[in-house]
């Protein structure tokens, strides 16, 4: 076997670095038409587009781009149930979050399909109350408020508002 050597040179070959987007971005650009960048916008930044509600139970598959008609189709997948449903309700919204993200008319149709396999990521928001109560004094303005009401039911629930409009205006 042959032994090569190598020559390497003491001289600097580029006085600046450049990053690896400058040079991919346009060698990409040449290949991949408009289309496959809108679809991979939405793809990568779905999250962000939509919002943290949709994208729990709603997926981007692909985007279409039909050339007689000159318009692009989103398709997404949603798990069986009321999902499917709720997502023609949105179809709106959605067309103008995306739309309202690339600043032009990226889309002008959403495909709605269901999969069986699909879950939700719903997470339920569990939101602990802090429990405020009112010092001696405010108990002692609101026991005078209301001590000559003689209703029991109606006696707590007015306590209960004079309690909410003491608690919320103490800003």
């Amino acid at each position: 076997m042959k032994k090569v050597q190598i020559h390497i040179s003491e001289e600097p070959h580029c006085k600046e670095l450049e990053s690896l987007g400058s040079i991919f971005v346009p060698l990409v650009k040449d290949i991949m038409s408009a289309e496959d960048f809108v679809e991979a916008d939405i793809l990568l930044n779905w999250r962000d587009i939509v919002g943290q509600e949709i994208a729990s139970f709603a997926y981007p598959i692909k985007v279409k781009y039909n050339h007689r008609e000159n318009i692009r189709t989103l398709y997404i997948e949603v798990p069986v149930g009321g999902f499917a449903l709720e997502m023609q309700h949105k179809e709106e919204y959605l067309l103008e979050k995306l739309n309202a993200y690339f600043g032009y008319k990226a889309v002008h149709k959403v495909n709605i399909s269901q999969n069986i396999q699909l879950k939700p990521q719903i997470k339920p928001i569990k939101k602990e109350k802090e429990e405020i109560k009112l010092n001696d004094d405010e108990k002692k303005y609101m026991d005078e408020v209301v001590g000559d009401i003689k209703d029991e039911k109606l006696k707590e629930i007015l306590t209960k508002l004079g309690e909410s409009v003491i608690i919320s205006n103490r800003g």
